[in-house]
Formats: structure tokens, sequence, C-alpha cells
């Protein structure tokens, strides 16, 4: 009996463990194949959980969509046209761009969905995740994409829902790109910190059915400045001094020799003076070596290449030097762009 209940025990407990691992996808994956094999309860309990599945496991954006459109052919097939109406209006908003597959829905459900779209104004934004521009010269592009024609009214709010300035107000039809140059409706430009793109969409009478939130964090931004150059390769301008060096040591030291050392040469006056004589002579020849090698002498050639070098380096500098100064004058916004959020007045 023991054994038994602890089998029982050790079941439930893999059964939980199997459902905790279970993601989103999962879910979704066993509904359409329940749909698919016309298991349409099974079906609909499957894709439900799968919807409402949460965590880091959930279904992303464009699988939720999806999952929204299997769940209204599910419905309508199951002859629960207000519950196929309901999940389609849920699908146009998680995703105002969404067209379903004719290949993979049935007519009647498309057909569904595409009256509930027409009658459910609402739209998405998408805006560069992070980018960077010159306030009240270049401009933040943000495009709108609507579930069908209807009329808006696009601001750039505060944290609090007031009214920063006002960018649009007229009808969209398929999409529409707005945009927004930095500054608040008084030409000022915006301080730091955190706004909205809000889009209200409004039915045929101007009354207020959805709202549109793009969350925008803005910040002023320091340029990067250039290195400056470094200093050109100088060719020599003149001839090395080395070889008549070499030319001439030998010669000075032998004269040196010659003077200095004692008779080996000549002794007494009269021998002084040769010896004065000859090692003068050694020491004039090898001068006459040094300088025969024309050392330190200009290039001519190299000078004027060398000028050129510098001419453009010079230049080079003073326009990096210059640009930099431009570029700490600048001042640029960096704005990061959240997921939109579609609130109905009734709540999200």
């Amino acid at each position: 009996m023991r054994r038994a209940l602890l089998l029982v025990l050790l079941a439930s407990l893999g059964v939980t463990t199997l459902a905790a691992a279970q993601s989103g996808t999962d879910l979704m994956r066993q509904g359409v194949r329940a749909y698919q094999d016309l298991d349409l309860d099974v079906a609909a309990g499957l894709i439900r959980r799968a919807i409402a599945f949460e965590g880091p496991a959930a279904l992303a954006r464009s699988e939720r969509a999806t999952a929204f459109m299997y769940l209204t052919t599910v419905e309508l097939l199951r002859s629960r046209p207000d519950s196929a109406r309901a999940a389609a209006r849920r699908l146009v908003l998680v995703d105002p761009r969404y067209r379903p597959d004719a290949l993979t829905f049935p007519p009647q459900a498309i057909a569904l969905f595409t009256g509930v779209r027409r009658a459910t104004p609402a739209v998405t934004a998408r805006a560069p995740a992070d980018t960077q521009f010159r306030p009240g010269g270049e401009a933040l592009t943000l495009r709108l994409y609507a579930s069908a024609f209807h009329g808006v009214r696009a601001t750039v709010t505060r944290e609090d829902g007031r009214t920063l300035r006002a960018l649009y107000v007229g009808p969209i039809g398929d999409s529409l790109d707005l945009r927004w140059d930095g500054l608040d409706s008084a030409g000022a430009i915006v301080a730091r910190g955190r706004y909205a793109l809000t889009v209200i969409s409004t039915d045929t009478t101007g009354h207020v059915v959805r709202q549109l939130r793009l969350p925008l964090e803005v910040a002023p931004v320091a340029r990067d400045t250039q290195a400056l150059p470094p200093p050109p390769p100088l060719k020599p301008e003149r001839t090395p001094t080395g070889p008549a060096l070499r030319a001439l040591a030998p010669g000075v030291l032998a004269g040196v020799g010659v003077i200095v050392l004692p008779s080996l040469v000549a002794g007494g006056e009269d021998h002084a003076r040769g010896r004065l004589v000859v090692g003068g002579a050694v020491t004039v020849a090898g001068i006459a070596a040094f300088f025969s090698r024309h050392p330190a002498r200009a290039i001519p050639a190299n000078v004027a290449a060398n000028r050129q070098l510098r001419d453009r380096w010079t230049e080079e500098r003073a326009r990096v030097v210059a640009d930099n100064a431009r570029r700490r004058g600048e001042l640029r916004l960096g704005v990061k762009s959240g997921d939109p959020v579609i609130i109905t007045p009734e709540g999200p």
C-alpha cells in the first residue's frame, strides 16, 4: 500500500514538473495540433493557456497575435461568434498590422477578423531603439501603423501625461510617419527625462476609442571628438656627417701621433720641426678628406617634400581642432524607445 502511494506521489510530481517545464510555445504547438485534429474543445483550452502564459517562456508578440487568430478560428468553429469576435478584437490590440494567412485559416475566420479589424480603430508605433540627433536641425522618425482608416491625434507627452508638443492631427490609413525634432511647443530643447509618444484613436464621431503610449527616454549626449593627426614622417634634409667623420678621424689621429711620438720619426730640434710638418700635412689631408664628403649638405628634394608634408599636416590639424570645437559646442539628444502599449478607455 505504501509503495503504491509512493508511486502515485512520484507520478504526480513528474506531471507537475512536466507542466512547469512547458512554455507558452509548447502549449501553443499542442493547441494547434488539437485544432488540426478537430479536437476543438481541447484546442481552445490549450491556446488560452498559451496566451495566458507569463514569464520568460511566454509567447512573443508575434506568437500571441497568431495564437489569437487560432483562438478566433476555433471559437467560430465551435459556434461561439461572440467569443470569436472578442478574440479578434484582442488580436487587433496586440498587433494592428496583423494580416492572417489565407493558406492557414479558413475564409470565414478571415472574414470575421477583417470585419472586426475595420471596426476596431487602433495604431501601433515603431521607433529606433536607441538613436541620436541634433535638436532643431534633425529629427526622430516615428512610424505609426493602423488597423483601419480612422482619425488620430499624436502628441509628445511628459511622464505625467501633460502635452509637451503636438505632432499630428488628422486621418491615418495604413501607416504614417511622424517626425519630432526634440523641441517643445515653445521651441525649447526638452530636458533630460522620460516622455512618451501618445496617439489617440477616435471614431467617426470624434469619440476616443483607443490610446497608444510609446515610452521615450531622452538624455543629452556629448559627441565624440577626433584624435589629432600624428606628425608626418619626414625625410632627412641634410647629408649625414658620419662618413666624413670616419674619413677625418684617421688623418687627425695619425697627424697627432706623428707630432707627439718621440724620435721614432726624427730626433732633435730639426727633427721636431719635421715631425710638425709631417703631422700637419697628415692632419690637413684628413680635413680635406672630411670636406670632400660634403657633410651636412642640404638635400633640396627632401626639403621640398617635407615642406609639403608639414603644410598638409598643419591644415589637417587645424581642421580637426576646429571640428572638435564645433562638436563640443553642439548639443545632441539621445532617445531610447520602449515597447508600445495600447490602452482602451476601460483599461489596458
